[in-house]
């Protein structure tokens, strides 16, 4: 139970969320807004005196707080700046923390500048992911009040300059990027896209207006192909570079024992992955297809089933549930025979960590065929009904399941190892140590 703030005594639970928010943007760096929204409670005879208090003595706190940050600001030199938000829990963090940690494994040095997402929580701290690279040394966390040079700016997430933070270090650098690590809308039906996600044309002004010319980079095909036909007109501004920016792991970590056995029992299936409807098929026939209710199969699942548990009205009798952080990914992959990976029909999916991290394990992977410009030779791609007989091909055949995942590692060394991203960044201007 957290310690009660006398500060905030008198206030009721919405004041205190309201105070609270405020606070955290200041911190972040979204001084401007916050303090226009602090300033009008102070201003209204219609809030109580305790929360107009509050709320001033918030500010006064927080402009000591700015004026001896000032002081403290640095004049630093980077490789790399790379800008994203550092806070999430899931596939934007683990990629900020593959990239980082390859970075600094090559000698080069990296400045990350923190950029909460103005309409979502800015309270959460940096996560651990890229707490733990952060050394001072060759991994410096950016204030508002430092200056900055590097020979390459990295922005990763288009979401975080929807609203540009009021705060953030002067930066020069000889050349920006923008990754469009997801796509505009976050799913496209017959009409188009559904769920707007974040605004190309806004975003897009934001940067030319924060460092004028700059290039951008889609993550993957599936990214490429939505700006192509969903949102030509706006992709037209922009400088949009032919290759990808394919996400990248370190294949070392992943690497399970040669000698893994396999068993006599049911081959098992497996796939781990964010339980969401948009990352599993939406009709209950396709799902089945996908995920054999057959006795010589067992499906296993690390992360979560919701969402395949309601479409079916429960999970079939073959299907075994790992709960969410129960065993690390590696530890999951080392239990499972096959990996198969299949999607929503109107799911963009922007790129497909989990599925990489089966192939850098030696897992042989069974896919959707709309990843194969994605991950070419590194799997085997089928439509639903077929997928029973794919697996069984891979997993009753030593040689073929073997072969497979002898391509899966050339395919990493190719696209998406520690190797690959240097070179990629090395072409863009930053000398990579031999």
């Amino acid at each position: 139970m957290s310690a009660r703030d006398p500060k905030t005594d008198g206030l009721d639970e919405a004041q205190r969320r309201r105070l609270s928010q405020s606070r955290a943007r200041l911190r972040v760096g979204f001084s401007r807004k916050a303090t226009a929204d602090m300033k009008k409670v102070i201003a209204s005879p219609e809030e109580s005196p305790a929360h107009r208090i509050a709320t001033g003595s918030a500010l006064l706190e927080w402009q000591r707080d700015r004026a001896a940050a000032r002081n403290a600001g640095r004049r630093l030199r980077f490789d790399i700046v790379l800008v994203s938000h550092f806070a999430l829990p899931g596939g934007n963090t683990t990629a900020n923390a593959e990239e980082i940690a390859a970075y600094r494994e090559a000698g080069l040095t990296v400045g990350l500048l923190h950029h909460p997402v103005y309409r979502w929580d800015v309270s959460r701290p940096v996560n651990r992911k890229i707490e733990r690279l952060v050394d001072g040394d060759r991994v410096v966390l950016l204030n508002a009040h430092d200056r900055v040079s590097c020979d390459l700016m990295i922005v990763r997430l288009p979401t975080v300059v929807l609203t540009p933070l009021d705060d953030r270090p002067e930066i020069h650098a000889a050349t920006t990027v923008v990754l469009a690590n997801q796509t505009p809308f976050k799913y496209y039906g017959p009409e188009g896209g559904v769920e707007p996600a974040w605004d190309l044309r806004t975003a897009h002004r934001n940067m030319r207006e924060w460092v004028g010319d700059h290039t951008w980079f889609t993550v993957g095909p599936m990214v490429r192909e939505a700006l192509d036909e969903y949102h030509a007109e706006e992709a037209a501004a922009l400088d949009l570079a032919a290759e990808h920016w394919y996400e990248c792991l370190d294949a070392r970590r992943w690497a399970l024992p040669a000698e893994r056995p396999r068993g006599d029992g049911p081959i098992r299936i497996g796939r781990h992955s964010r339980d969401h409807e948009l990352k599993w098929p939406t009709s209950p026939e396709r799902l089945r297809e996908c995920y054999p209710d057959d006795d010589r199969f067992a499906i296993h699942v690390l992360g979560g089933a919701d969402a395949p548990r309601r479409l079916l009205g429960g999970l079939p009798g073959n299907w075994v549930e790992h709960p969410f952080g129960s065993m690390s990914a590696k530890e999951f992959l080392g239990t499972i025979d096959v990996y198969v990976y299949f999607i929503a029909a109107e799911g963009r999916e922007a790129f497909g960590i989990a599925p990489l991290e089966a192939m850098a394990a030696g897992i042989p992977v069974v896919m959707d065929r709309r990843f194969e410009p994605l991950f070419g030779r590194a799997a085997r791609y089928c439509e639903p009904g077929e997928v029973a007989a794919t697996v069984r091909a891979l997993a009753e055949d030593d040689a073929a399941y073997e072969a497979q995942a002898a391509l899966a590692r050339q395919v990493i060394a190719e696209r998406f190892s520690r190797e690959a991203l240097l070179r990629r960044v090395a072409a863009l201007g930053v000398r990579v140590p031999d």
